[in-house]
């Protein structure tokens, strides 16, 4: 019987010279950062209000919600002069807005750059052990995808948020519209 290798796409993103990878399946669309507008009172995470479609959805900024400030996971490598052009601050158009579709909510997350779609095998996939340590908080990781240049973190985007912090965007929402 011949053995069917299972693969599946994700999307290499960066997050403060740091990438990440989620399932491609979970991603509604993913659009360059412009114009989102501030929100006064709301989370110190959330970037503020982006226009998607016709519907005002939530920016959430990845680095802030992660702690990702000063943190490295994983040395990269010495950035060249071109390679800073094109990492601007919030703003620019190398910024992207990663789209998903939570408990019937579109929520945006904000990120650095998207580095690449690639098909990988389910066997890439390392399950986490007990003793994993990792700055960024252990309920966001679904594992870690064994790729030949590095490892990457299999986030779960969908659980950055926790109830609580849902909740007061559901309600911010609706006092917008």
């Amino acid at each position: 019987m011949e053995e069917i290798t299972e693969q599946i796409s994700i999307i290499i993103f960066e997050v403060n010279k740091e990438q990440f990878a989620i399932n491609l399946l979970e991603v509604k669309e993913i659009v360059q950062a412009n114009q989102i507008r501030r929100l006064p009172k709301s989370f110190d995470f959330v970037e503020g209000i982006y226009n998607y479609r016709g519907e005002i959805i939530h920016i959430v900024n990845l680095k802030k919600k992660l702690n990702l400030n000063n943190t490295f996971l994983h040395k990269s490598k010495k950035i060249s002069s071109n390679d800073e052009a094109d990492q601007d601050s919030l703003g620019s158009t190398t910024n992207f807005i990663i789209i998903l579709n939570i408990i019937d909510t579109f929520i945006g997350f904000l990120v650095d750059r998207i580095i690449n779609v690639i098909n990988i095998n389910r066997k890439s996939l390392v399950e986490l052990s007990p003793i994993f340590q990792t700055s960024v908080g252990i309920e966001y990781v679904k594992g870690i995808i064994k790729l030949k240049d590095k490892p990457r973190i299999l986030i779960d985007l969908s659980k950055v948020l926790n109830e609580a912090e849902h909740s007061t965007i559901k309600k911010e929402l609706l006092s917008i519209m």
